[in-house]
């Protein structure tokens, strides 16, 4: 049980102790999350990399947000849609004209380790390696950094793109490193730790697959966070991240569908639950490179054999909706249908066409992941049905992560089918980016371009009318769905379940702040 350390529990959390701590007057659940104390917070694997322009996600964006500074963040509009607004590192933040963004930072903001002053040389370094980087789709119309002086400077987009500041700015791909200490690295980049920090926390110790902790930064100048410390502990399996939630081992912790909707009839004891409408979005891909999956007829029979509904229903509770595509509902851009559907006959057919009998195939999905592993068993029976066996290979978080990327190994070469998850922004823009040729090798693991889906990328990023920017994401959705490379699964909504006395706040893609938390 990753991440799980029963001496712990057996000391803090057994029945007896809770007694104990009852007998006493003492409401138990205040010592899980007392105030002003330490607050525990699941992560579903361990961190790999802190550095903006590398990361993987999830609880690494976290302690992004924790420890390092941005010059916007996001805010949620009255209306419920997000914006963004100017962060508590700058006193200043306009966007002058639509291709020029200026800033001006705070005065006497100093990095940890020695680091000096943040200034806006930091800003253009940060920006600028940004272009180079894997999460360089996130800045798609980025020119450069124009610096006026110390604490002040331009951002010069080559093209005018709205998804400009929820996509990179206010993201944490706008996360400012120190240019100083990045610049002495081989290579310029870093795994772990961060290289300095300045930020509501500053992250003191890191246990690899156990926890990582964080307190208060008494030389942080904005709002103070509520709690004097976090801990984000190692859990990946969500069922053991559930146990640990009930026995007390973590304060908020997401929960897959199942749960969710066990707990919407019964709730453990001093919790809530909350369902966040998904900006995450989950599919089979299947790499079109491979010599099994080269024809397109066998991706499109693959496609065709496959049961949305029951994996729905076995792997997602019956409480996540069907998608269609990659762009969420309620963004710019969302399909209610897809060109293809469940026709096992069809499916026949195209095998027998392209010349096809006895494939056998692997799948591969996070072993921490119960959903899709549940998914994977449906997909294999339906394959089955066509007369496709395949083999179902879980693999940890980490090297899960590394399967399709070329710097990463060979791991790619092999590669055959898989379920994948992202989370973005609420900008289609985003949702798109990463499936471009450039993504090839980086997180484009199906392998594939098509120039009209360039060409319609640059249209997107610049055009401002929104029904013609949504019909353009629509279309590059039917080119990636006709490639036969992607089963679209669902647009996971993120349940997370917490202590009553705690008031989390999430990101747009319901990843967690702990520097936002308050008490109930």
């Amino acid at each position: 049980m990753s991440g799980l350390h029963m001496s712990r529990r057996q000391v803090l959390n057994s029945a007896a102790a809770v007694a104990a701590v009852a007998a006493m007057g003492i409401d138990p659940k205040m010592v899980l999350a007392a105030q002003n104390g330490i607050l525990k917070v699941r992560m579903a694997g361990d961190l790999q990399v802190l550095d903006p322009g590398y990361m993987i996600g999830g609880p690494e964006v976290t302690v992004l947000y924790m420890c390092m500074p941005r010059l916007a963040v996001r805010e949620k509009q009255p209306d419920g849609t997000w914006g963004w607004k100017p962060s508590a590192y700058v006193d200043k933040l306009a966007q002058e004209d639509p291709t020029h963004i200026s800033f001006t930072l705070k005065k006497g903001m100093m990095w940890s380790n020695n680091g000096g002053e943040i200034t806006a040389d930091d800003v253009k370094f940060s920006f600028d390696r940004m272009l180079k980087a894997d999460y360089s789709p996130r800045w798609p119309t980025l020119d450069h950094v124009e610096v006026k002086d110390k604490y002040s400077g331009t951002i010069i987009l080559k093209a005018p793109f709205v998804g400009i500041w929820l996509m990179g700015i206010a993201s944490e791909a706008g996360t400012i490193v120190p240019k100083s200490l990045i610049e002495k690295m081989k290579d310029q980049k870093y795994t772990m730790p961060l290289p300095a920090q300045y930020g509501p926390y500053t992250m003191v110790d890191w246990q690899a697959k156990q926890k990582a902790v964080f307190k208060a930064n008494p030389n942080w100048g904005g709002p103070k966070p509520y709690f004097q410390e976090v801990h984000l502990i190692d859990v990946e399996n969500s069922k053991a991240a559930e146990l640990a939630f009930e026995a007390g081992e973590v304060d908020l912790t997401d929960v897959p569908p199942d749960t969710a909707a066990r707990y919407m009839k019964t709730m453990p004891a001093d919790a809530k639950l909350i369902n966040q409408a998904g900006l995450a979005y989950t599919w089979m891909g299947m790499n079109t490179q491979h010599p099994k999956l080269v024809d397109i007829r066998v991706r499109k029979a693959i496609q065709r054999a496959i049961d949305a509904d029951a994996i729905l229903a076995a792997g997602y509770a019956g409480v996540c909706p069907r998608a269609y595509g990659i762009v969420p509902i309620g963004v710019l851009g969302h399909r209610d249908k897809s060109n293809y559907s469940f026709d096992p006959e069809e499916a026949k057919s195209l095998l027998e066409e392209a010349g096809v009998s006895d494939l056998n195939l692997e799948i591969k999905a996070q072993a921490g992941e119960d959903a899709h592993i549940a998914t994977c068993q449906i997909i294999q029976s339906n394959l089955a049905d066509v007369g496709i066996t395949v083999k179902i290979t879980p693999v940890d978080s980490g090297p899960f992560w590394n399967l399709g990327q070329e710097s990463k190994g060979d791991a790619w070469k092999t590669l055959e089918l898989w379920i994948m998850g992202f989370s973005t922004t609420p900008d289609p823009a985003d949702q798109l980016e990463w499936f471009q040729k450039s993504g090839v090798g980086v997180w484009n693991w199906e392998r594939w371009s098509d120039p009209q889906f360039e060409i319609l990328l640059k249209k997107g990023r610049e055009e401002v009318d929104p029904a013609k920017r949504a019909a353009i994401y629509v279309e590059m959705q039917d080119i990636m769905e006709n490639t036969g490379a992607y089963f679209w699964i669902t647009f996971d909504p993120r349940f997370h379940v917490f202590r009553d006395s705690i008031a989390p706040v999430f990101d747009p893609s319901g990843i967690p702040q702990p520097e936002l938390f308050t008490k109930a």
